[in-house]
């Protein structure tokens, strides 16, 4: 492969904020900011529960039976203690309610937005902060509950609150994973 189409999706890269291309040193991967993280799940915030919104108006089956089985695996794994079965379902149910949503610029707009974070391991350090992991079932649980009652409002209002009280959490997981490593 030549050095131009590498090029290009290395620019590309940098256009999504993945990578820095620093000039006659290389390419190294982009790490937020705490600002940017804010930003992020500011923008998080409003997508997502637009979305929820969508989901619970349009009521796609599919989608909608997915957020339930995602729900009925997160129970499990707070019942269990199993965080990665927990991190697996809370992924199945985001990208369900996404695609449930059914708007295709509003799936892309997320995904580009999703692709600037780790989003997996954001979710292992946000549930680690003390009583997050219940918390966020109930969330979960309240989220699933407006969908199935066709709630447009109230599925957006709860999947916002949702996301605000991740990202809060997740600040905080970081800040304690920070104030632990300088400790020591």
């Amino acid at each position: 492969m030549s050095r131009t189409p590498i090029r290009e999706a290395l620019k590309q890269l940098e256009r999504e904020g993945l990578v820095e291309i620093i000039p006659r040193v290389g390419t190294c991967v982009t790490k937020p900011t705490e600002k940017e993280l804010t930003e992020l799940f500011t923008v998080k915030e409003i997508m997502e529960g637009l979305a929820a919104g969508l989901l619970a108006e349009n009521k796609n089956e599919k989608a909608i039976y997915e957020v339930q089985q995602a729900v009925a695996a997160m129970e499990k794994a707070v019942q269990t203690g199993n965080h990665n079965l927990y991190v697996e379902a809370n992924n199945v149910f985001h990208t369900s309610i996404h695609n449930g949503a059914d708007n295709s610029k509003l799936s892309y707009m997320l995904n580009l937005l999703l692709n600037q974070i780790p989003y997996s391991r954001y979710v292992y350090i946000s549930i680690d902060v003390p009583n997050r992991l219940g918390n966020s079932l109930k969330e979960h649980q309240t989220i699933l509950a407006y969908i199935l009652k066709g709630d447009r409002d109230g599925a957006e209002k709860a999947m916002r609150m949702h996301v605000r009280s991740s990202g809060s959490q997740l600040r905080a997981g970081i800040a304690k994973k920070l104030y632990v490593k300088k400790e020591h």
